[in-house]
């Protein structure tokens, strides 16, 4: 037969999205969203009158409760023993103190206390033991299961109470509000009165006992302190005496001795390097060969002076005779005898004055060593004493610490005394608004209850059929298989009723070919018959789908039937070689098939038939093989596919489900156009764009995406053009989608 002509501009592939509806958020269009609320009306009013009815019948039945509310304040924290030291004026309780005295209010004890005030326990409101026995009440009650009259449970009664009542703080205020909520107007109104009178007491008679114990416990402190006092103070002075650490002009005696020595020390040493150097000085002299004479001691020697004198005489004597006498002369004999005996008592006076320098000298030295040691045994003895002087001084601070805190205690005990009085009958508390008795119930109010029931029933059936819509993650029309796909939308395939003697949609092909079925198989012809590889157009046509149960076996075999029935050679291969249901489509018994002609126990003669309701040809899956995916992907298939190529118009494959097994890969790589069957409205979207990719990749994009299974009455309420268009039909044929 001869090619179909080819229009050239049109590819089975073509992946240019159509403009998107500017109001779209990602795939999903706000208009789809409305037309798909709209689309199920009947669940918005059915919802809305469950709810309604709910509402009503609610409304009817419940107890109408009275709600009222007593109003404290909190004032300003003063009088606390604790307190007395700080000059400023007591600061206004802050957020913490506010929820603390909120705890207090709703704590179990203060409740209980209000339980046994106000005798909410002989209350049947309350005290659930006195409730009427219900009827499985009575029957335990008649068979001793149960007592007659249960024990009364006072934590019961408090948990009744803790439920009916709230506390909370007013905005940006220090009011306390005490909320109760009864029945009952008339104990609505006492219990929240009753129970700020009871907190307002316990603060009374918490302020009166806290100052009791405050002032019992600083007389016991008090009289302990003095005892440590006194004891402290009596340690102090006995350790001084057996220490002698006893002060004179602010210092102890061995530290004013340790003063004077080193001044002594300091003036010795002094008088030492002055003999030594005296000392030294004569040494030089003599050592030097330069007379001694001139040594600032011999000059200041009066004898040595005198002795100077009479030499200065005597020589001047013998110089005047030497001018009139010869030196042989007795006289000037006797002159120059004279002047050596006066040199030689001269240099014995040198001598007797080096002896005293000397001797100055060692006296030095003895004194400064007397003195350092001296000063050595003080210092040993001083560092005993500082061992002593830090034991005391640490006695001495807990004399003062213990006096200090004494005076301290006794300061407060005082003003404890003062203030107790003036202070034991004020609270931080004061109620500034008490609960009136209500006349009318707070709840329900029926009017408002029932505007806002209406309004909320509408807004939770629209929420509901919203929720619907938007976790409905399927395909509904082409628009949006295009816009989150990219790939070409090949048409809707309905769904049909099932009639007794149907059991396959394949089947309606043949026996109402005009019908809906048949008409949404033909528009997927056309678009087949368009599609093109290259410069060819295309002839083996993959069929597969992302899950089992989408119905693309039955596609397959009316696609098959209606390229047969339009002329074509078309036969259809049954590649599902893991669960083969192509025969079932056809209504057929199951023979030998693809499988056998793969490994080579039968021929294309063996394996090819006619099928029974059409022109078409069938290859079944046949006999099952260990690995059905190697057997797929062999040459052996390729070259099967090239063969019957050669003789057929159209090759369509059916194989399994994408996601199920890696065969449908296989078969997009060798096939020339992929169909992706999708169920209407039920096959999720993420799962179709990854098998979409798994088959792009092995197909270069050439898959197409078919809707099936599409529900007439709901689809025609979206308002998509499509299935609508065609004439109505009575739909007979198809289950069983596989």
């Amino acid at each position: 037969m001869t090619d179909t002509p080819i229009n050239p501009m049109v590819s089975f592939g073509d992946r240019r999205r159509p403009a998107q509806d500017e109001n779209a958020i990602g795939d999903i269009s706000p208009w789809e969203v409305l037309r798909g609320i709209w689309a199920r009306k009947e669940i918005i009013a059915c919802t809305f009158a469950g709810f309604m009815a709910v509402a009503v019948i609610w409304l009817m039945t419940v107890v109408p409760t009275y709600t009222v509310e007593t109003r404290i304040m909190l004032s300003p924290r003063a009088g606390e023993i604790s307190t007395f030291d700080a000059e400023n004026t007591p600061s206004l309780p802050d957020t913490e103190t506010l929820q603390s005295e909120i705890q207090v209010l709703t704590s179990r004890p203060l409740v209980a206390r209000l339980i046994t005030d106000l005798g909410l326990a002989a209350n049947p409101e309350f005290n659930p033991a006195l409730h009427a026995p219900g009827f499985f009440g009575r029957i335990a009650v008649a068979f001793g299961i149960r007592d007659r009259q249960p024990p009364t449970d006072i934590e019961e009664i408090t948990d009744v109470v803790l439920s009916r009542l709230e506390v909370y703080q007013k905005t940006s205020s220090r009011v306390i509000a005490i909320v109760f909520t009864s029945p009952d107007p008339r104990m609505a109104a006492i219990v929240p009165n009753r129970l700020a009178e009871l907190y307002i007491a316990q603060q009374i008679e918490q302020r009166a006992g806290v100052n009791s114990d405050a002032t019992k416990w600083l007389a016991e402190q008090i009289t302990e302190l003095r005892a440590k006092v006194q004891e402290s103070e009596a340690a102090v002075e006995a350790f001084r005496t057996r220490s002698g650490l006893f002060l004179t002009n602010g210092s102890t005696l061995p530290q004013q001795q340790l003063t004077d020595l080193n001044s002594q020390l300091s003036v010795a040493e002094a008088d030492r390097a002055a003999a030594q150097a005296k000392l030294g000085n004569a040494r030089e002299l003599l050592a030097s060969g330069n007379a001694v004479n001139s040594a600032a001691e011999v000059l200041q020697s009066p004898l040595i002076q005198n002795l100077r004198q009479q030499e200065v005489a005597l020589r001047a004597q013998i110089a005047q005779m030497s001018e009139a006498l010869l030196p042989t002369h007795p006289k000037m004999q006797e002159a120059q005898a004279n002047l050596a005996d006066l040199g030689f008592q001269i240099e014995k006076e040198v001598r007797k004055i080096i002896d005293a320098l000397e001797n100055e000298a060692r006296v030095a030295g003895a004194r400064v060593n007397s003195l350092r040691a001296s000063l050595t045994r003080l210092q040993r003895r001083m560092g005993e004493l500082n061992q002593d002087e830090v034991k005391l001084r640490a006695l001495q601070r807990d004399a003062d610490t213990n006096r200090a805190l004494l005076e301290s205690f006794l300061r407060r005990y005082q003003e404890a005394n003062a203030r107790s009085e003036a202070d034991g009958q004020a609270a931080n508390a004061r109620i500034v608004s008490r609960a009136q008795q209500p006349s009318e119930p707070t709840f329900p109010r029926m009017k408002s209850a029932l505007m806002l029931a209406a309004i909320a029933g509408l807004i939770f059936s629209f929420l509901v059929a919203f929720m619907i819509e938007v976790f409905s993650r399927g395909f509904r029309a082409g628009d949006q298989v295009e816009r989150a796909t990219g790939m070409p939308f090949l048409g809707l395939v309905p769904e049909l009723e099932t009639q007794k003697g149907t059991a396959y949609p394949a089947l309606d092909i043949v026996r109402d070919p005009a019908g809906l079925y048949a008409e949404a198989i033909r528009a997927l012809q056309g678009n087949v018959l368009l599609a093109r590889v290259g410069d060819r157009r295309a002839r083996t046509v993959l069929v597969t789908s992302a899950i089992a149960g989408e119905g693309k076996t039955s596609t397959a075999a009316s696609l098959a039937r209606v390229f047969a029935m339009g002329g074509y050679r078309t036969i259809i291969i049954d590649a599902d070689l893991r669960d083969p249901s192509l025969h079932e489509a056809l209504g057929a018994r199951r023979l030998p098939g693809l499988s056998d002609l793969l490994v080579g126990r039968a021929a294309f003669q063996h394996v090819i038939r006619q099928d029974n309701a059409s022109y078409a040809h069938v290859i079944q899956a046949g006999t099952p093989v260990p690995n059905p995916t190697a057997a797929l992907a062999s040459s052996q298939m390729l070259w099967v596919l090239n063969a019957l190529q050669q003789t057929y118009d159209y090759v369509i494959i059916d194989s399994p489900a994408a996601m199920a097994a890696a065969d449908a890969q296989v078969l997009a790589k060798i096939a020339d156009v992929t169909v992706l069957v999708v169920k209407w409205s039920g096959t999720n979207r993420r799962i179709v764009a990854r098998a979409l990719k798994l088959l792009s990749a092995a197909s270069s994009r050439r898959v197409g995406i078919l809707l099936t299974r599409v529900n007439l009455k709901r689809y025609r309420r979206y308002g998509v053009e499509g299935l609508n268009e065609y004439p109505p039909h009575t739909a007979r044929p198809a289950i069983a989608a596989r």
